[in-house]
């Protein structure tokens, strides 16, 4: 099941925590899972609000949706559900999914959750800031045939880890002499073809590994950022139909919820239930690529 959602007016900047909480709550809801049942929650969204570090943000969402982490069945028997943050920039989402889909095959859990959300830190107060304040939540159980995630890759290419960077930077202000952390982020012009080169290579090599040509995938789902990503990499495939992309807002872009925003759009129309075989493809700074087979 997956779950997405934005600040309910046009105008607002938004709150990834709260964002976070109602995509993950939507999500339990849709998915009659009750918050209990969750035994792991990963939290995988980088821009924070107010840029916050401790306590988890995972462990504020599982708070938010009532997901205790010791709710007494019987004097005997406890379901817990452990909660943690993920940073791994635009590929935790599928990091997160990975370590859930782990914990299913060994049968250490029934559900999962994996929830991403961002949104400016200090409304106002960033340096080069183009991303959606936007959230999305998924929930993952264990399938009783061959069904589901199938294999799982991750590629690095070190070489290009100065093409985006982004940092807090404690800066005073004169007029209060009071200080905040403000958010710098900075990406190279090269950068987006860097992306599509690293993730045209990286998908050669995933479906070397898994046996499958290009004409047996079915869907491409991936990531949504950087700017102009989905766009060069979809001609570079040339995959047009398949290969799913959002409409953005003006210049902003989705960052760690883009991937769940791209599989909402297929599981509303029911091309992901149609699909034989899909590729979830995400992207982050490093420059990452991590990769997923999806079998229905």
């Amino acid at each position: 099941m997956v779950a997405v959602t934005r600040p309910r007016l046009r105008f607002s900047r938004g709150n990834s925590i709260k964002l976070s909480a109602r995509a993950a709550h939507q999500c339990l809801i849709n998915s009659g899972v009750k918050p209990w049942d969750l035994g792991l929650l990963i939290n995988t969204g980088i821009y924070r609000h107010r840029n916050i570090g401790e306590p988890a943000i995972a462990a504020l969402i599982q708070e938010i949706i009532s997901a205790k982490r010791a709710n007494k069945v019987n004097s005997h028997n406890y379901n817990n559900t452990f909660s943690f943050d993920l940073n791994n920039g635009g590929c935790g989402i599928m990091t997160g999914i990975e370590i859930i889909h782990g914990s299913l095959n060994n049968s250490e859990i029934s559900y999962g959750m994996v929830v991403a959300g961002d949104s400016e830190p200090f409304p106002g107060l960033s340096k080069n800031f183009n991303i959606n304040s936007a959230a999305a939540a998924l929930i993952l159980s264990k399938s009783n045939d061959s069904r589901g995630f199938c294999l799982f890759r991750t590629y690095s290419f070190p070489e290009y880890s100065g093409e985006f960077i982004s940092r807090t930077v404690y800066s005073i202000k004169r007029r209060n002499n009071r200080g905040k952390n403000i958010l710098n982020i900075r990406q190279q012009e090269s950068y987006p073809d860097f992306c599509v080169d690293c993730a045209a290579k990286s998908l050669s090599d995933f479906l070397n590994e898994s046996g499958k040509t290009l004409n047996e995938i079915d869907l491409i789902i991936p990531s949504q950022s950087p700017p102009g990503f989905t766009k060069r990499l979809k001609t570079r495939l040339d995959m047009y139909d398949n290969f799913i992309e959002i409409s953005q807002t003006g210049n902003k872009v989705f960052y760690t919820a883009g991937l769940a925003f791209a599989i909402k759009k297929v599981w509303d129309d029911d091309r992901f239930r149609n699909s034989k075989n899909i590729i979830f493809l995400t992207i982050g700074s490093g420059i990452n690529v991590s990769l997923a087979l999806y079998r229905n």
